[in-house]
C-alpha cells in the first residue's frame, strides 16, 4: 500500500509538472531551469516504471502462492530468498493482510489510473473531502462587508506594533498606624485616625502602546473613600525638537514633590508647608503637558513643563465647584547639573495660576535639590522648597508661605535615616504658623517592600496646641511600574 501511494504521488507530481514547464517554457528567461527540470522528470519516469515492474513480480509471487497470509510468513522466514525479495514479501503481506489495502477506485492494482480515469481524480478519491482551489484570504470590512462567521472584523497589522495589547498592571498598598496626643477642641483631633488604618491602595496599569506612545491608568482606593481614576494619560515622547506632549488627568510637575505619588514620599505624609494649600494629594489634574528642552550656548540641561489644567483641586482651584469655564496655567523651570563628581543638584521654580475657591489664586515655589553619594552605601539627599501662595476671598490676608527642608541618609544599603523641619502658615485665618519637627527612619525590606517609623513634634498656634505624633508604616508594590523611592 505504501508503495501504491508513492506511486500515485509521483504520478501526481509528473502528470501536475508538465503544464508548468510548457507554461515556464513560454518564455525565454526561463529555458534553462525547464530544460533541467524536464531532464528530472524523466530520470523520475524511468524510476517509476522500474517500481511498477517490481511491484508487478511481487503481486504476480503472491498470486502463485495462493494466500497472501501463508506468503508473508513464507517471507518472514526468508528460506531461499534474497535479502531484497523479503523484504518486497514483507510489504506485500502486510498490504495483503490489510482489509483496506485494496487499490482505490480508479487504479490499477500495477498503481496505473483505470482507462478514462485521471491521476488527479484518483487522487481526489481517496481524500476524505472535496479539494477546492487555494483561495486568498478576505478581509472583511475593507469595503463594509461583514464577516459570514459572525467572527468581528480584521484588520490589517501595522509593522512594529503589537498585536495584542496587554499592559503591565502593578498593585499599590500602604498601610500605616497613627497616635497622637490631640485635644478635642483642637481642630486637627480626630479619634478614628488613631489606628490601623489603609491610607492607599492603588493598581496600576502601563503600557507603550506603539514605539511613539506610552499610556497610563492608576485606579485609586484612599481610607474612607470610593474607587476612582486618579492618573489617566497618554504620553507623546517622540514629538519634533524633543518635545514630550502628555494628554490626561495626571500629577504636573511643581515644585520637588508634587509629581511623586504619596506613597513615594520620602516621609509618611506630605509636609504642611505644601498640604495646608494644596490637600495631601498635591495637584492631580485634566489638561494637557509640553515638555521642552531649552537650547542654550553653555549646553545645559534646561527643562520646561508648561501645563493648561482644568482645576480640581479643591484648595487651590476648584472655582464653583467646577462650574467655570476658566483655565488654571502651570509652569516649571528646571536646571540640572552634576555636582562634586558624584552627585548632582538641580533647581528651579514653578509657578500657577487660576480660579480659586473664591476667586484668583496664585502659587510660586522656588525649590533646589543636592544629592551628594562617594559610594553606594553613603547617599545624602537633601531638599528646599518653599511655597508662595495668596488667595481671594477665603479668609485669608496677603501671602502665606511655607517652607521645608529635608535631609536623608542612606548610610546603608537598604537603611535610611531622615529628619524634616517643616514651617507652615495656618491655612483660613489671617494669621499663625506652626513649625513641625521630625526623625525619620526608613528599612526597605526589598525593592518593593517598606518600613518606616516616624516622630513629629508640631508647635501650637492659636487653638491649634502643641502636639505629638508617632507613625509606623508599611508599603508594599507588586510590579515594577512604581517602585518604591
Amino acid at each position: 500500500m505504501r508503495i501504491r501511494a508513492l506511486i500515485l504521488i509521483v504520478a501526481v507530481a509528473f502528470a501536475f509538472g508538465k503544464p508548468a514547464v510548457a507554461a515556464d517554457n513560454s518564455t525565454d528567461s526561463g529555458y534553462e531551469s525547464n530544460a533541467q527540470l524536464r531532464k528530472e522528470m524523466r530520470a523520475m519516469a524511468a524510476q517509476m516504471k522500474q517500481m511498477q515492474n517490481r511491484m508487478s513480480a511481487l503481486e504476480a509471487r503472491l498470486a502463485a502462492t495462493g494466500a497472501g497470509a501463508q506468503s508473508g510468513a513464507d517471507a518472514q522466514s526468508g528460506a531461499g530468498t534474497p535479502a531484497s525479495a523479503r523484504a518486497e514479501a514483507n510489504i506485500g503481506a502486510t498490504a495483503a493482510s490489510n482489509a483496506e489495502g485494496a487499490p482505490p477506485p480508479g487504479v490499477t492494482p500495477a498503481g496505473q489510473p483505470s482507462p478514462g480515469v485521471t491521476v488527479g481524480e484518483s487522487l481526489k478519491q481517496l481524500l476524505p473531502g472535496p479539494v477546492n482551489e487555494p483561495q486568498a484570504p478576505r478581509m472583511a470590512g475593507a469595503s463594509g462587508e461583514v464577516s459570514p462567521s459572525g467572527e468581528g472584523v480584521i484588520i490589517p497589522s501595522i509593522p512594529g506594533v503589537p498585536q495584542m495589547f496587554i499592559p503591565d498592571i502593578s498593585a499599590v498598598g500602604d498601610f500605616a498606624l497613627q497616635q497622637d496626643d490631640y485635644k478635642k477642641a483642637d481642630p486637627r483631633y480626630n479619634p478614628s485616625a488613631d489606628k490601623f488604618t489603609a491610607r492607599d491602595t492603588q493598581i496600576i496599569l502601563f503600557s507603550p502602546i506603539d514605539p511613539y506612545t506610552n499610556a497610563q491608568i492608576s485606579i485609586d482606593k484612599p481610607n474612607n473613600g470610593p474607587f476612582d481614576i486618579e492618573e489617566a494619560f497618554v504620553v507623546f515622547n517622540k514629538l519634533p525638537y524633543n518635545l514630550q506632549l502628555r494628554v490626561g488627568q495626571f500629577r504636573p510637575v511643581f515644585g520637588l514633590l508634587n509629581a511623586t505619588d504619596t506613597f513615594q514620599l520620602p516621609i509618611v505624609n506630605r509636609p504642611n508647608a505644601l498640604a495646608n494649600f494644596t490637600t495631601q494629594d498635591g495637584f492631580v489634574e485634566p489638561g494637557i503637558n509640553l515638555t521642552a528642552y531649552i537650547p542654550n550656548p553653555w549646553d545645559a540641561d534646561i527643562k520646561l513643563d508648561t501645563d493648561m489644567l482644568s482645576g480640581v483641586n479643591p484648595l487651590a482651584f476648584n472655582h464653583r465647584n467646577g462650574a467655570n469655564f476658566d483655565f488654571a496655567y502651570m509652569g516649571t523651570l528646571t536646571y540640572s547639573r552634576d555636582l562634586f563628581t558624584s552627585g548632582y543638584m538641580q533647581a528651579g521654580g514653578s509657578v500657577a495660576g487660576g480660579p480659586g475657591p473664591g476667586g484668583q489664586a496664585y502659587y510660586g515655589d522656588p525649590f533646589v535639590q543636592f544629592q551628594y553619594a562617594p559610594d553606594q552605601r553613603d547617599i545624602w539627599t537633601l531638599n528646599l522648597e518653599g511655597l508662595l501662595t495668596e488667595r481671594q476671598a477665603v479668609g485669608e490676608h496677603g501671602l502665606k508661605r511655607g517652607f521645608y527642608t529635608m535631609l536623608d541618609y542612606n548610610f546603608w544599603l537598604r537603611y535610611h535615616a531622615g529628619f524634616l523641619v517643616d514651617i507652615a502658615d495656618r491655612p483660613l485665618v489671617m494669621s499663625g504658623t506652626t513649625a513641625g519637627f521630625s526623625p525619620v527612619f526608613t528599612y526597605f525590606v526589598s525593592d518593593n517592600t517598606r518600613l518606616r517609623g516616624q516622630y513629629t513634634y508640631t508647635t501650637g498656634s492659636g487653638p491649634e496646641r502643641a502636639a505629638n505624633e508617632f507613625f509606623l508604616q508599611m508599603t508594599f508594590s507588586l510590579g515594577n511600574l512604581k517602585p518604591l523611592d
